[in-house]
């Protein structure tokens, strides 16, 4: 937010994430110290590659339209259904989630909201044969690296993105896949198209997705449907 204290200098900037894409940066962990740092594609390129190595890939952060946040490099996964997910819940009405209407889709950001209101109505529930809520435990659950794996436990808070955050990226879906390629060079990060579940909702029997190549919304079955989940971050 612009203040008494902002720079001049900083106005440029400010309108520019206020209307359009500002940047696109690699968000990463020191594994020092786990602090997170934010580095733009020139900055990424001039570390050496002992330097390269004191730093962990956590995902890519956007800001875009006045909005922050980090998308996962790469999809959620299962060993029961591989990359695809019920959202669960059909029949069931989930306390403080509100049904969201298309005018109302590109303006809502509730994802981190939405999965915690989620997770506690529907964990360990059966519903329809669907137990839990296998969309947005599968969001949050999501880790970039582990202690056991890696020397580094992630610790971000990740959730399943609303419709505001997947349209947002289906936007720009050609600059972020760009950017994806420039930190990781493997195309199995890449934002293709697939249809991913949104957290917010039609009503109690259907929840909606997003098309990325081409942003087109859908209304699904929460049971029936089995889509793709791409975790989020705040930061």
């Amino acid at each position: 937010d612009m203040t008494e204290n902002s720079r001049a200098s900083e106005f440029g900037q400010r309108i520019k994430w206020a209307g359009g894409l500002l940047d696109l940066c690699l968000a990463c962990n020191c594994i020092e110290d786990n602090s997170k740092w934010y580095l733009t594609a020139s900055e990424w390129a001039s570390l050496t590659s002992a330097n390269k190595q004191k730093f962990i890939k956590r995902g890519l952060r956007m800001r875009a339209h006045g909005k922050s946040f980090v998308i996962a490099a790469q999809d959620c996964y299962d060993p029961n259904t591989g990359t695809l997910f019920y959202y669960g819940g059909q029949g069931k009405a989930i306390d403080g989630l509100s049904s969201t209407g298309l005018g109302k889709m590109y303006k809502c950001f509730t994802g981190e909201e939405d999965t915690g209101l989620i997770i506690s109505a529907l964990k360990g529930t059966n519903n329809g044969g669907v137990i839990g809520a296998p969309a947005a435990e599968a969001a949050k659950s999501y880790k970039a690296f582990t202690l056991a794996g890696d020397g580094l436990e992630d610790d971000t808070n990740w959730f399943l993105p609303s419709s505001g955050h997947l349209m947002l990226v289906s936007r720009y879906r050609d600059e972020i896949n760009l950017a994806m390629r420039t930190f990781w060079s493997i195309d199995s990060m890449l934002l293709t198209d697939k249809e991913y579940w949104a957290s917010n909702i039609w009503d109690t029997n259907s929840a909606w997705t997003v098309w990325l190549d081409t942003g087109r919304i859908i209304n699904q079955n929460k049971n029936s449907g089995l889509f793709h989940v791409r975790a989020f971050a705040a930061e």
